[in-house]
C-alpha cells in the first residue's frame, strides 16, 4: 500500500460501529463521540467512528505492513440481555443476524476479525451493548438505557486502554 493512514500505525484501534439513524444501533459511534468530547486519547490509541464502514478499515488493516496490537469493536448486539447491559462477546459468538445489514455481524467482517486474531496475532475485542430497540425505519437517538451505557463503556475504555 502506498499510503497508510496514521491510525493504522497505532497500537490500539477502537472502532465505533453502527448506524446512528437506527436508534440504539448508533451505540458504537456514540461511545467514540463521548470519548472524543470528554477524554483525551493517548497517542497510542486511535478512535474512529466507522459507522457502517468497518469492512474497509479491517481490510486495509489486514493489508498493512504494520498492524495494531489490539482492535476494539464497539457495537450494539442483540444477545437477549437486559437493555443497556455492556458485555464482551467472542467473535464466534457474534450473532449472524441483525435487523439491519450495516454492522459488524455480517460473515465477511467476522472472517476478517478471525484472520486478524488468528493469522495476524492482533487482539480483537468485541465490546457490545444490548439495545433496547433497533427500529425498522429511520429513527435517530439512543434509548435512555443505551445512552447510560455509553458513559459506562467510555469509562471502561479509558481505564483499560488509555
Amino acid at each position: 500500500m502506498d499510503y497508510i493512514p496514521e491510525y493504522y500505525q497505532k497500537p490500539t484501534l477502537i472502532l465505533g460501529c453502527g448506524n446512528t439513524l437506527f436508534g440504539d444501533d448508533g451505540f458504537g459511534p456514540a461511545v467514540i463521540e463521548h470519548l472524543e468530547k470528554h477524554c483525551r486519547a493517548p497517542s497510542q490509541v486511535a478512535l474512529l467512528d466507522v459507522g457502517t464502514g468497518v469492512r474497509e478499515i479491517l481490510f486495509n488493516v489486514i493489508l498493512a505492513d504494520k498492524k495494531p496490537e489490539a482492535i476494539i469493536i464497539l457495537d450494539a448486539l442483540d444477545c437477549d440481555r437486559e437493555p443497556g447491559e455492556i458485555f464482551t462477546v467472542a467473535i464466534e459468538d457474534v450473532p449472524e443476524h441483525k435487523a439491519h445489514d450495516f454492522s459488524v455481524h455480517m460473515m465477511p467482517t467476522l472472517n476478517m476479525l478471525k484472520e486478524l486474531r488468528d493469522l495476524c496475532h492482533v487482539e480483537v475485542v468485541v465490546l457490545a451493548a444490548q439495545p433496547e430497540s433497533i427500529p425498522e425505519t429511520v429513527q435517530s437517538g439512543l434509548s435512555l438505557k443505551v445512552q447510560e451505557a455509553v458513559a459506562r463503556t467510555a469509562e471502561y475504555i479509558v481505564q483499560k486502554y488509555f
